[in-house]
């Protein structure tokens, strides 16, 4: 497979640092929380519904949602802290550099025993998911005879409780549901199948965030303000102002999610420009780490052949005769998402551009937030074919090169036969 990218070519590109204001970077100075990307919240966007074509009602849908707004994991929960730590010690911090230290402390307190865990905001995310999916198509969830539903999570808490949180609502409205709940290590492995090569790839992706970050990113600014004026002392206690700065950085996207109050670091101690630049190398990384990218998407594609399988299966069995099943739900990761958007070949979350490329056309803040979901809308009529929409982030989203039957709606053959030759085209 094409996998490699020579990493000194992707710094060249990079290295002069000039470059057009492009639309992401108007996104972040609107809101620079979308900074944080992969770690960005939930950011429900409205948009108008094409109506199905006459005569076709809503009877079924196939569901995949990424865990919503959840703490930091293991030890990058640590990190950030006891950088900061190690230089309250040494007695090398500003003023600035101890406010530093006291907001990264309020969420690190958050995050004690609670690492990785879903926060009360990644709850309401999902219970407001449901919700829109329910107001969408009421009629269908109150279908008598279609009251079945199949919820499928990985074993991991904080996708547990999305799912716990995603169909009490939905039970809060159609309380005539049936769920039947699985998880355990084979539902993780369905719905976040590793990488073909991770090893790889975690290599290279973070060459390429530090290829980038050295070619772009200047920390003296940043260590100037948080920590005082003595070099050596500074340098014995952070030897890479990089890393620290991007440790900063990245603990710092994840006050959005915890909500601690009085803990804006991007606002107070990144400019506008340098959150721009981190999230630019980011984002890079994880197009790399798990989209269809040019240098690894095969490799993620792979891994999300059974996924696929399991959205066809399923939806075949729901549209046989007798059929109670409403809905098949699933509960997984980015890891898992952004492959099967991919496989999917969806424009937009499935595109496939060079890694250092990325950001001037794939957004993580928009692609794979936290809560990212896809869903399948089943339509039919008496006597046609079922037709099929795709929403992803609850956007209507068209499948590339597949002619719809009308609007953003597929005939399920159409689709089917999509589906099937593009897992063919991976089984190796």
């Amino acid at each position: 497979m094409n996998h490699r990218f020579p990493l000194l070519l992707a710094a060249l590109l990079i290295g002069s640092g000039l470059s057009a204001q492009s639309g992401f970077e108007d996104m972040i100075r609107e809101n620079p929380e979308r900074a944080a990307g992969v770690h960005h919240s939930y950011e429900y966007q409205p948009s108008a519904e094409t109506p199905a074509p006459a005569g076709y009602k809503p009877f079924y849908v196939s569901h995949y949602g990424r865990h919503g707004s959840r703490r930091a994991i293991g030890r990058s929960a640590e990190r950030a802290f006891e950088a900061l730590t190690a230089a309250r010690e040494a007695g090398i911090l500003t003023a600035e550099g101890e406010e530093l230290y006291r907001m990264v402390d309020a969420i690190h307190e958050d995050h004690i025993g609670m690492a990785g865990e879903l926060t009360a905001r990644g709850g309401r995310e999902h219970r407001a998911i449901a919700q829109r999916l329910y107001d969408r198509y009421p009629r269908m969830w109150r279908n008598r005879a279609r009251q079945q539903v199949f919820v499928q999570s990985s074993n991991i808490p904080r996708c547990l409780i999305s799912m716990a949180h995603f169909t009490a609502s939905l039970d809060d409205r159609a309380p005539g549901l049936r769920f039947d709940f699985v998880t355990g290590e084979k539902y993780i492995n369905l719905l976040a199948h590793d990488y073909f090569e991770n090893e790889a790839i975690s290599t290279a992706s973070s060459s390429l965030l530090d290829s980038m970050a050295h070619a772009r990113i200047d920390p003296d600014r940043f260590m100037k303000n948080v920590c005082i004026d003595d070099e050596e002392r500074v340098k014995a206690v952070i030897p890479s102002p990089y890393d620290f700065m991007y440790q900063i950085y990245l603990f710092a996207g994840m006050r959005q999610c915890t909500e601690t109050p009085d803990a804006d670091i991007f606002s107070r101690f990144f400019t506008t420009d340098e959150l721009i630049e981190w999230y630019r190398c980011y984002n890079a990384r994880i197009y790399n780490s798990m989209a269809n990218s040019a240098e690894f998407g095969d490799n993620h594609l792979w891994a999300a052949r059974g996924l696929v399988r399991d959205f066809i299966d399923r939806a075949d069995a729901a549209l046989a005769d007798g059929s109670e099943v409403a809905a098949d739900l699933r509960f997984g990761h980015d890891t898992g998402i952004l492959p099967l958007a991919g496989l999917i070949d969806l424009e937009g979350p499935g595109d496939r551009v060079h890694n250092a490329d990325a950001s001037e056309s794939w957004q993580s803040f928009r692609r794979v937030c936290m809560a990212s979901n896809l869903q399948m809308v089943f339509f039919r009529k008496k006597g046609a074919e079922p037709l099929v929409k795709i929403f992803y982030n609850e956007q209507e989203t068209p499948v590339r090169g597949l002619e719809p039957f009308s609007g953003p709606y597929y005939r399920w053959s159409d689709l089917k036969a999509h589906l099937e030759r593009r897992i063919a085209r991976y089984d190796f």
